[in-house]
């Protein structure tokens, strides 16, 4: 084992994070050769026979624009034919902090990022994602898996969007996209939220209502909400109750309406809760 007392080393290797975008995506292409920094106000550990980097005290990474920094950040790797150092896992313990330019999750306990499966989850029961004018909020664990483009937050997760409106639920799932195409208001390595999917406990609130579903359905395309299962859209003292509705939330114009696959007649009537001043 070798201890390293530097407050600063550098290491040479291919990847550290992606980069975050909206929530957990890729905002620029990696670039080649690109030099990873580790700083520590406590010392660098280099364990030989555990083929790991151990960085103790307010310790940090960084390679270009993004950074991650905990207490503790551990780094395994394994040797390649050309004699290098490649790392094929972080671990970060302890008041994890993960940012680039564009984004920043904070309130982590620990994290992982497995470099082969492309998979990055922090834990923490106060999780905090910003980004631009959206934030979210998890109790339990975000993750995200970078080859399927997939984003998960799970425990009382809330996602706000540009204070248009809120969506909670036990979970939320983003399947995100990169762009097609570079427009003037777009780059074309950005990564853009093509749908995204609630479950359980469902809550949206926009500036005109509240409703509440077993489930939800966001589409991105077209800005339309699908609720389904024990739907509830609330205005006021007013209430509609069903089994399916969705909202535009462009426009605000809620509907509700039978449940798609429900062929029969009556089992799934919508209903009108209406106060009066009588």
């Amino acid at each position: 084992m070798k201890e390293i007392n530097k407050k600063k080393i550098v290491i040479l290797i291919l990847f550290l994070l992606p980069s975050i975008k909206e929530v957990l995506a890729d905002s620029k292409p990696q670039q080649e050769n690109k030099t990873i920094e580790i700083f520590a106000d406590q010392g660098i550990e280099w364990n030989k026979e555990k083929k790991m980097y151990t960085a103790k005290g307010n310790a940090k990474a960084s390679r270009g624009s993004s950074s991650i920094s905990s207490d503790v950040l551990q780094a395994k790797y394994v040797e390649t034919k050309s004699s290098e150092n490649k790392i094929t896992l972080i671990k970060a313990m302890g008041n994890v902090i993960i940012k680039n330019e564009t984004a920043e999750i904070k309130g982590g306990k620990n994290a992982l990022y497995d470099i082969n499966k492309e998979y990055i989850i922090v834990k923490g029961n106060n999780l905090q994602v910003n980004s631009n004018l959206d934030e979210l909020q998890a109790t339990s664990k975000i993750e995200y898996w970078k080859n399927d483009n997939i984003a998960i937050a799970t425990g009382n997760a809330t996602a706000k969007k540009e204070g248009n409106y809120t969506i909670k639920a036990n979970r939320l799932v983003w399947h995100i996209k990169k762009n097609d195409k570079k427009t003037d208001a777009t780059d074309a390595n950005e990564y853009k939220i093509k749908k995204m999917i609630a479950y359980d406990n469902v809550i949206i609130e926009t500036k005109n209502e509240v409703a509440y579903s077993d489930k939800a359905l966001y589409n991105k395309s077209n800005e339309i909400c699908k609720l389904y299962g024990n739907v509830k859209l609330k205005k006021d003292d007013n209430y509609l109750t069903g089994e399916y509705a969705e909202i535009n939330l462009n426009t605000g114009i809620s509907k509700l309406l039978p449940y798609p696959s429900n062929n029969k007649i009556n089992k799934n009537r919508v209903k009108a809760i209406i106060k009066t001043n009588e």
